[in-house]
């Protein structure tokens, strides 16, 4: 080999070395590849094999059985080794790094069973384009060996500033020390992916001083490392022991550092009595002196900014007596500002994840990752979220932090808040620590001395996704109003924001002093008694369904939705609390309780009709009235005179307690021709149900009009069973529903066909057809006339052939009756094909998100094209509005993101007349 390197001319490109062992020491001082014909490993049977022969002894050498000493190739023929094992030398391979190098290309090589470094490249002169490519790098500085002498790494990349640096598809194991250890100096735009090391006696990767490239004004333009896709198993070693790195907190992008799609365990039957703190990743500031002294350029910058994400971290533990000694197992720690840590799976670990603002050059057993060497780098604005921390014995453990982390959307390995932090706020899973000053004292997890920002938690450890990571379900969270909060949205409201479309959020039982708006279809539990400010619905179609009783102290507002409850999911009014009167499509369906002393309208409804009833004020101030409205009839229709006919349609129920004494009942109604009603005057009674027959309470008086309207008791009533409307006479107001279906359908791009069907017909001459475009102003644009009294079914169709240019119209019937007064039907509504906006009714549509995660832009996809105007909302976990993006006439669109977008997890949804798309959770590096 000698000899042929010798005779190599200048145009020599490669020298093939043919299989065999060789026991020569070779320098490679000319730009001429080396290709041998295979690997022990890989092709044991025609391996090209230099043995070097040297036995593990206490005196060492400097043998190696490749030294390089050649400046590399170019960028198109970069200096390739291939092929080859080095054996049994003190070095496998060793660059002296006394000129600069670039574009050399290690590509299946191995080197195993060497007394000193498998590879040890020193490039204090610098290196750049750097890659090694399946390459072995195994047992280094075996039983034997010194232990003194700094030896045992399989790959030791060391001194100066190192670029471009790819390490990928390689075996680093069984080293006496690292598998990989790219230290002294500083290092950008490193790549470590697709690695295998095991049972490495030291970190199994570790690198120092890792930061981008810059220009002249100081902005990055290379990322500083990504680290992806490694299997790491260790016995008592940290896994990735990351010091003095700088990221920007990005996942992608100039200055990034990323750590990502990692696998790293302890081995299995791994001992857990520990000598020292051992983590599966370290994030730490450590010998950041010794970058410059190594020739590097990232000193000036700062500890910070990594973006670990996707992760599988496990089995890092201790024993009892070695926590006792402050030797501890961590998934991760984390020191410095602008980390971001999503998706990752943190399991079978004493603490999943801590951090921590160490005192410069900390020493000795504590709380903290012990690690020498360090300065006081302080962490801010780190996020924590959407990670799966389950089977650990603490979740989130803060040490002498100033600022709080966020940290919410995780799954902390229980459903309840008492044992995320402790039913004081103390020995729970999320940890708040003092520092050395203070002993290291345990304060409570709540606000305002918790510095974990764990509101709102996961209720499952579920993946919601088979993709890479932890996807997290967000159809069921938790929220604690103790938390301490972060967001700018208050506790209730920052989950309300987060939840899925149809799901549920939980609430630690609790005061909650705020306001939330519900524009989602929703389940709220309560654990405990629990109380709200005030409670607004405004989404129009949506439901609130109460899973637990519920205090309002405040006031409700309905203006779009529904809230659902029963008997045993109440919702009550405490006393002096108020209410809107609701609508057509906003009521309580369900009972609805109201505390003291004042009057009240309960705005009750069922089945889609809105139908409230109301009280005059109580005597007592611990009355308490429950009320609830049932579209159909009470089961007994026996009246007393002069009642002659009670309510075919509906019914509502009225209880008191607390001593609620006595109160006027007024009953609503809201279509007259639905409740029967054909005649405002006083034949309206309010009836009320002694137990066996209905009996008058009066007519104390009308409101409204025949339409809608009301009627309240001539007297005040004590006994409170059930209530329902009364006619004196039966041919005046029958109280049976002729009005069975009233419906508009667009038929055609010009035409709207209404058809209702009546269960019989008396007392009318015929029925006004009336659009509106607003459901304000109203206008007559036909007339149908009756077809004459019956007792059978009817049905009566009309079509409308003037909606043009309209968006959306609403119909009602008005009825003429033979006493010249008239009476409203419902209003129903259609959106018009061929107009400005959509055809149908809004409805949630799928959406395509690609790729997610993201970088600079990320791609929408819809079934059916938008209609009209529409448009892209992003919106961050706290459900502020962070970006939007039109989207016109296309089923598919790309949205590039702006450059002061952050890194972290965002709600991607497609919102639009007609349509809105369920959100989708989109990651963004």
């Amino acid at each position: 080999m000698t000899r042929a390197l010798a005779q190599a001319s200048a145009t020599t490109q490669t020298i093939f070395i043919d299989a065999g062992t060789y026991t020569e020491r070779v320098t490679l001082d000319k730009p001429v590849n080396l290709q041998g014909a295979g690997t022990a490993s890989a092709n044991p049977a025609s391996a090209t094999i230099f043995d070097g022969g040297l036995l593990p002894a206490a005196t060492q050498t400097n043998e190696a059985g490749l030294r390089l000493t050649v400046s590399g190739g170019t960028s198109s023929q970069p200096l390739t080794i291939a092929d080859i094992t080095f054996q049994a030398y003190d070095f496998g391979i060793q660059s002296e790094g006394s000129s600069p190098q670039a574009y050399l290309l290690l590509e299946d090589v191995e080197t195993t069973h060497n007394r000193r470094q498998g590879i040890f490249w020193s490039s204090l002169s610098g290196v750049q384009h750097l890659t090694l490519r399946r390459v072995r790098a195994t047992y280094t500085a075996e039983a034997g060996n010194p232990t003194t002498n700094g030896a045992g790494r399989g790959f030791f990349l060391v001194n100066g500033h190192k670029a471009a640096i790819m390490v990928e598809d390689g075996v680093f194991s069984f080293n006496r020390r690292s598998g990989v250890d790219v230290n002294d100096g500083s290092v950008s735009g490193l790549t470590v992916r697709n690695c295998q090391f095991e049972q490495n006696q030291e970190p199994a990767l570790a690198v120092l001083g890792a930061g981008g490239t810059r220009a002249a004004d100081g902005s990055f333009t290379s990322i500083a490392a990504l680290i992806e896709g490694n299997t790491i198993r260790t016995t008592s070693a940290n896994g990735l022991e990351l010091k003095s790195c700088t990221g920007t907190g990005a996942g992608s992008g100039p200055g990034s550092f990323v750590v990502r799609a990692n696998n790293v365990a302890r081995a299995a039957g791994a001992s857990a009595s520990l000598s020292a703190d051992n983590a599966g990743v370290l994030f730490i500031d450590r010998d950041r002196n010794v970058i410059a002294g190594g020739g590097g350029i990232t000193g000036d910058l700062l500890t910070g900014g990594a973006f670990v994400v996707n992760n599988t971290i496990s089995g890092y533990l201790a024993d009892a007596a070695s926590s006792a000694n402050s030797n501890n197992g961590f998934g991760l720690v984390l020191e410095g500002a602008r980390n971001k840590v999503f998706g990752n799976v943190i399991t079978e670990c004493q603490q999943a994840i801590q951090v921590q603002d160490r005192p410069a050059n900390s020493v000795g057993a504590t709380p903290y990752f012990d690690i020498s060497r360090n300065g006081l780098i302080v962490s801010s604005g780190d996020s924590i979220q959407g990670n799966n921390l389950g089977n650990c014995a603490i979740a989130i453990r803060a040490v002498n932090l100033t600022n709080p982390v966020d940290a919410s959307l995780n799954w902390l390995g229980t459903t309840d808040a008492t044992g995320v932090r402790g039913a004081a706020g103390t020995g729970g899973g999320v940890v708040t620590l003092t520092g050395s000053t203070a002993g290291f004292a345990e304060l409570s997890a709540l606000a305002p001395t918790g510095l974990v920002d764990y509101s709102p938690f996961l209720n499952s450890a579920a993946d919601a996704s088979a993709t890479v990571g932890f996807q997290p379900q967000l159809n069921y969270l938790n929220v604690d109003g103790g938390s301490p909060q972060l967001a700018a949205d208050t506790p209730l409201a920052e989950g309300l924001a987060l939840v899925a479309e149809n799901g549920i959020l939980r609430l630690e039982a609790g005061a909650y002093n705020e306001g939330i708006s519900i524009t989602k279809n929703l389940t709220l539990q309560t654990i405990g008694a629990t109380t709200l400010r005030d409670l607004t619905l405004a989404g129009a179609g949506k439901v609130l369904t109460l899973g637990a009783p519920l205090t309002l102290t405040g006031s409700l507002t309905l203006a779009a939705g529904l809230v659902q409850t029963t008997t045993a999911t109440l919702l009550t009014l405490a006393d002096q609390a108020t209410a809107t009167p609701g609508n057509a499509a906003a009521y309580v369906d369900g009972p609805l309780r109201k505390m003291g002393q004042q009057a009240f309208v309960f705005p009750l409804g069922k089945s889609g009709q809105w139908a409230r009833l109301g009280i005059s004020a109580p005597a007592s101030s611990t009355a308490a009235f429950t009320a609830e409205y049932v579209a159909a009839a009470y089961p007994t229709r026996t009246a007393a005179a002069p009642i002659s006919e009670v309510s075919q349609v509906e019914h509502w129920t009225l209880a008191g307690a607390d001593t609620p004494g006595a109160v006027q009942v007024r009953l609503f109604w809201e279509d007259a021709f639905r409740s029967g009603l054909d005649d405002f005057s006083t034949d309206i009674q309010v009836a009320a149900f002694t137990g066996t027959e209905w009996e008058t309470a009066g007519n104390g008086g009308l409101g409204g009009s025949l339409s809608a309207g009301s009627v309240v008791s001539s007297q005040p009533v004590s006994t409170f069973t059930a209530f329902t409307l009364g006619s004196l006479s039966l041919a005046v107001n029958p109280l049976s529903t002729q009005l069975k279906t009233f419906a508009a359908n667009q038929t055609s791009p010009q035409a709207v066909d209404l058809h209702w069907t009546l269960t019989d017909e008396t007392n009318t001459y015929g029925y006004a057809v009336e659009r509106s475009a607003d459901a304000a102003t109203w206008q007559q644009v036909g007339f149908v006339a009756s077809q004459g009294l019956t007792s059978q079914a009817r049905t009566y169709v009309y079509r409308d052939q003037t909606v043009q240019g309209l968006v959306q119209a609403f119909y009602r019937l008005n009825q003429t009756t033979a006493a010249a007064t008239a009476r409203y039907s419902g209003v129903v509504a259609v959106k018009l094909a061929n107009s400005p906006l959509a055809t149908v009714a809004a409805t949630q549509s799928t959406l395509a998100v690609f790729p997610n995660p993201a970088s600079d832009q990320v791609t929408l996809r819809l079934p059916t094209s938008a209609i009209g105007a529409a448009q892209v909302v992003l919106t961050d976990l706290s459900g502020r509005t962070v970006l939007t993006h039109p989207l016109r006439g296309s089923t598919e669109t790309t949205v590039p993101f702006p450059a002061s977008l952050e890194a972290g997890i965002y709600l991607v949804q497609v919102r639009g007349a007609g349509f809105v798309s369920k959100p989708q959770r989109l990651v963004i590096q």
